[in-house]
């Protein structure tokens, strides 16, 4: 297994994570869990599992 496709496992498990715990991560960040935190973190870990997918199985 090479490097990029680890990088991009962990890209996955890290947008899953964040998906998951994603009010207490907009506590952290952003001091609030309202909407507009929720919206934003989510995006982000949306983001990472569609990179992290097309970099660990090179789509």
């Amino acid at each position: 297994m090479y490097m990029a496709e680890v990088i991009g496992i962990i890209e996955m498990l890290a947008g899953a994570a964040m998906n998951v715990w994603i009010g207490k991560l907009g506590k952290t960040f952003f001091g609030k869990d309202d909407r507009s935190s929720r919206i934003v973190l989510r995006i982000c870990g949306i983001f990472l599992i569609i990179n992290g997918a097309s970099r660990a199985f090179h789509i």
